[in-house]
């Protein structure tokens, strides 16, 4: 479908909570992922290192490669915003681009997608910075690119300025995030319970994501398929590894377990047996600007 242009214990404070749970705004645009993460003491950079992204953000790479192969590449200069472990950028260097920059807050995410792109001896600049702030020259690139990432920025609409300010005329911005009508849309909304003032994230509507990216933003919902052993397996993992979830098991303290049967239902009720384990079609918004 395309949209075309017209643990800690139970008494934790609300904004911890918030931290673990919201991915609102506040209505000045400001992330309420990113919001949480400044209550809770931390900064970006050590709440997106908590946990390992580099195993769950694994079982939802295939988006990172479906977003290159729907571009043309080949020969041109890539940035990719929010790399984390460096899926897409790793996939826009093997594809051929001219040249690839990976950026991102993280030093551990960014160490991790450099030990993947030695192992395949890959090309890539890593470097270490707020999307919403790169320290790169205006109109240095072709085509920019963010999976899952660019989208949870304090001040998004900074963010995707950014982004513009870094693609040369004619050159494609490219980002991706999470679809309201499928699994992940479902735990948002599960954990919401735990915090109902937080409101629905910008990204995972239409409407939000023009009013941040602009009433020209072509926005078309793609698809890929999520596997994983068992639901058991999957929401343990999640709960090991994903910083929100993970912060959310320790925030909520008793009230995890409820937390996490809800979680667990709504996984069993997406998914199915197939031959590699069970699968869940989930849905997602590719956003070209």
């Amino acid at each position: 479908m395309t949209e075309d242009a017209p643990g800690a214990k139970s008494g934790v404070d609300g904004e911890s909570r918030r931290a673990a749970i919201g991915a609102g705004s506040d209505g000045e645009g400001r992330n309420g992922i990113e919001m949480a993460i400044e209550g809770m003491g931390m900064d970006a950079s050590t709440f997106w290192a908590t946990g390992d992204y580099g195993i769950v953000g694994d079982m939802w790479a295939a988006p990172g490669r479906d977003l290159v192969a729907a571009l043309e590449v080949r020969g041109r200069d890539a940035v990719d915003l929010a790399t984390g472990t460096g899926v897409t950028a790793l996939t826009l260097a093997r594809e051929g681009a001219a040249s690839v920059v990976g950026v991102d807050i993280s030093p551990g995410l960014l160490a991790e997608a450099a030990r993947r792109a030695a192992a395949e001896r890959l090309d890539v600049r890593w470097l270490e910075a707020d999307v919403v702030d790169v320290p790169l020259p205006s109109d240095c690139a072709d085509v920019v690119t963010s999976t899952f990432g660019l989208v949870f920025a304090d001040h998004p609409e900074r963010a995707v300025a950014e982004a513009r300010r870094l693609v040369r005329d004619g050159g494609d911005v490219v980002f991706t995030s999470w679809s309201p009508n499928g699994l992940f849309g479902d735990i948002r909304r599960l954990m919401s319970r735990y915090h109902p003032d937080v409101p629905a994230p910008w990204h995972e509507s239409v409407a939000g994501i023009r009013d941040v990216a602009g009433a020209g933003a072509t926005v078309e919902e793609r698809e890929f398929d999520l596997v994983f052993e068992s639901p058991e397996a999957f929401v343990h993992l999640m709960e090991q590894y994903s910083a929100p979830i993970l912060m959310a098991r320790r925030t909520l303290g008793e009230q995890w377990s409820a937390a996490r049967a809800a979680v667990l239902s709504a996984v069993r009720s997406s998914a199915t047996p197939g031959a590699a384990g069970y699968v869940c079609r989930v849905p997602y918004w590719v956003t070209t600007l």
